[in-house]
């Protein structure tokens, strides 16, 4: 073990009750236990059914091919028999199957590469009583996690686990934070009760096998009917059968799984609290909220470096760049940084979840990041907090880094002649887009995340509100009001998915206050009528705000006026004429749904369908196409701008004489979904010109 590596202070008197199984998760643990001896009850009595079935057909099918020796009864005994096997196959094959966790997005570690990290994941797994890891592999992600291979055998037989770090993840924590959150991971496993978790993840996977994981299953019943005609029949039958046993699974299914997700629930907690045990509760409060803004930072940083590959530059370390993105952030909602990192403050917290709905999801695996920091906070442990960052822990950090991201890259082919990207030019490309794509601060984020209402010429004609002035328009009650909106939306489709039982919860708290599910309609009613009042309120802020400016430009002038509602005119016409265009583009693409989704067609229906997407929706995209183009909506894009003008004069098949053409139908979708963005951003640049240019009416 290094003699140098960090490691910081592990609490010391923390009392055993705090990470001993509660009486909630020992009355989860009971019904689960419950639930998979029910299963097993159900299963060996599908079993035994299977195997009469395969004694009886076999019985048959040998006396119909020794009683009647022809060409035929031998074909049809061979199916009987094969219909007993088949159905027997069919509940023992998972017994012979192993899953995989796919590696190819992670690479290995040695402990002679990063010494200070084995003993300081060593020193770990003896504070929380596990066992150290088979081995450790890193990937590029805001991630950690336990994994291993399941199988059959995995439910009786100990497997030792591997466990996964995300750089992602050690980009954004320090030292205490990295610390609380691999003792999170170990905690699942800390205790002997514990391995329930992976016992319920393997019954759950043998009965999902069953229903839904079935391809090769399925493609050797087609084979096997293909060889003839009586085959078919018999494979029909298995099939049949099959289906009979995946109808009582789904039901063993949904018992169990329901079940295991709340049994899931409180091991979060378990888990939770290992890890508080042993690196405080502020540790693990502070990184649940760190890893709440890091994984939408990196999201970000892969976005901008797929913009820039499109520019033939690559990033070789995206690392530095998902640093820039989280202080960019941070910069934008005013966090405080200390040791240079984000403070996600209780104040952004709690105004990033506002719902007034509170329920418990019954299928929710994990509880909510709330009732978790709530539960640490209840668990209150202190310790001493090490603030360096995380990476502090590896040797040749940089090369790394860089191998993760080259991880990235493999999912790609590098363009011809590319550059790398220097730290400098994507933290000023960061910087160009968020002022680019940002409003003027002036208007308080009044119009940030929405459109405005559309309005007509008669209206902008109209005389403002008297005495009503620019700090009424765009205070901060006025800039809430969109948020306020869209909450309320969701609260009412959550209140109205429990109401109609689409969501499995017999009670809800709304405001602080329970209610009963049948008390659902009263609060969506008062909600819906609330949402209206606000979304009213929306509206005529919006009107007149676009009346204010006309007014002031008038106190200058009536050119100035009647440039401004020109400019307004021209951007609801704009908005319009979007909405139509991605509406009919939505219907072209509603005509090749089955091709995009896989499903198998007869060759006269495919023609049909093109043949529908060319007379009906091809030449209105490409003169729509042509529209934006002469609006310079494409003008930011001169490569996409070159692939629209090369669809708009070339004539696609889609579909050769027995199979489609595939460039062109991705060709297709893709111009679709790029000129959807370009429209909208070319729009959205619009209406901030606008909003940028009429503040020098403000001040006449």
């Amino acid at each position: 073990m290094p003699a140098n590596f960090v490691y910081p202070p592990t609490p010391s008197n923390v009392p055993d009750a705090i990470t001993a199984p509660t009486p909630a998760f020992k009355k989860e643990v009971a019904g689960v236990m419950g639930s998979i001896v029910f299963f097993f009850i159900v299963y060996a009595l599908l079993l035994l059914i299977a195997t009469g079935l395969v004694v009886g057909c076999v019985y048959a099918g040998i006396a119909i091919i020794t009683n009647i020796p022809r060409l035929i009864t031998i074909v049809a005994g061979i199916g009987l028999i094969g219909v007993g096997v088949m159905v027997f196959v069919f509940l023992v094959k998972f017994i012979f199957s192993v899953s995989k966790y796919d590696r190819s997005h992670i690479i290995e570690i040695k402990e002679a590469d990063q010494p200070a990290l084995f003993g300081f994941i060593r020193q770990l797994t003896q504070d929380t009583q596990t066992k150290f890891p088979r081995k450790i592999y890193l990937s590029a992600d805001v991630n950690a996690c336990v994994f291993y291979d399941s199988s059959f055998w995995s439910m009786f037989f100990p497997v030792k686990k591997n466990l996964q770090i995300g750089l992602g993840l050690v980009n954004a924590l320090n030292v205490s934070e990295f610390k609380a959150v691999m003792a999170h991971e170990f905690g699942h496993f800390s205790q002997r009760s514990m391995k329930l978790g992976s016992f319920v993840y393997n019954v759950n996977k043998i009965i999902y096998n069953m229903l839904y994981d079935n391809s090769g299953y399925a493609s050797f019943l087609q084979g096997w009917a293909n060889i003839d005609g009586i085959f078919a029949l018999f494979a029909s039958i298995t099939a049949g059968i099959a289906q009979g046993i995946q109808s009582i699974l789904k039901g063993m299914y949904g018992l169990i799984n329901k079940r295991y997700m709340s049994l899931s629930r409180q091991m979060e907690f378990h888990a939770d609290a290992v890890a508080a045990s042993v690196s405080g509760s502020s540790s693990l409060d502070t990184a649940l909220r760190r890893i709440e803004m890091a994984a939408p930072c990196y999201e970000i940083t892969l976005q901008k470096c797929d913009e820039l590959y499109k520019q033939k530059k690559i990033s070789a370390n995206i690392y530095p760049q998902q640093k820039s993105v989280i202080q960019e952030m941070a910069e934008q909602y005013k966090l405080p940084i200390q040791n240079g990192f984000p403070v996600i403050t209780d104040e952004f917290y709690q105004n990033a979840n506002t719902s007034r709905v509170n329920f418990k999801d019954q299928w929710a695996s994990h509880p909510s990041t709330e009732d978790r920091i709530k539960h640490l906070n209840e668990l209150a442990i202190p310790a001493e907090i090490n603030e360096q960052p995380a990476w502090i822990l590896f040797t040749n950090l940089e090369q790394w880094q860089e191998k993760l991201t080259a991880k990235i890259y493999e999912q790609v082919q590098l363009p011809e002649n590319h550059s790398v990207v220097t730290e400098a030019e994507f933290h000023e490309k960061l910087k160009e887009d968020a002022a680019k794509y940002t409003f003027p601060e002036a208007y308080n984020g009044f119009y940030d995340n929405r459109q405005p209402l559309l309005l007509t010429a008669e209206e902008m004609e109209e005389a403002p509100d008297q005495g009503l002035q620019f700090d009424e328009l765009f205070n901060a009650e006025s800039a809430a009001l969109s948020k306020k909106i869209n909450t309320a939306a969701n609260d009412i489709a959550i209140l109205k998915a429990i109401n109609e039982r689409n969501l499995d919860a017999k009670s809800f708290d709304f405001d602080g206050v329970k209610y009963h599910r049948d008390q659902a309609p009263e609060i969506i009613g008062n909600l819906e009528k609330e949402n209206e009042g606000m979304q009213q309120a929306l509206n005529r802020l919006d009107k007149q705000a676009v009346l204010y400016f006309i007014q002031k430009a008038t106190d200058v002038s009536a050119e100035n006026a009647a440039i401004l509602k020109g400019r307004y005119n021209k951007y609801f016409s704009y908005r319009k004429q979007a909405d139509a265009f991605l509406k009919r583009m939505n219907e072209m693409l509603e005509v090749l749904a089955p091709v995009f989704s896989g499903q198998t067609m007869q060759i006269e229906t495919i023609r049909s369908m093109i043949s529908q997407l060319k007379q009906e929706h091809e030449g209105a995209f490409k003169y729509e196409l042509k529209v934006w183009e002469e609006e310079g909506a494409f003008a930011e894009s001169p490569e996409l701008a070159d692939r629209i003008r090369t669809f708009r004069e070339a004539d696609y098949v889609y579909f050769g004489e027995t199979s489609f053409m595939e460039t062109e139908l991705r060709e297709l979708h893709s111009l679709c979904n790029e000129s959807w963005a370009a429209v909208s951003n070319f729009i959205f640049l619009q209406f901030k010109q606008i909003l940028t240019d009429q503040l020098a009416y403000r001040v006449q």
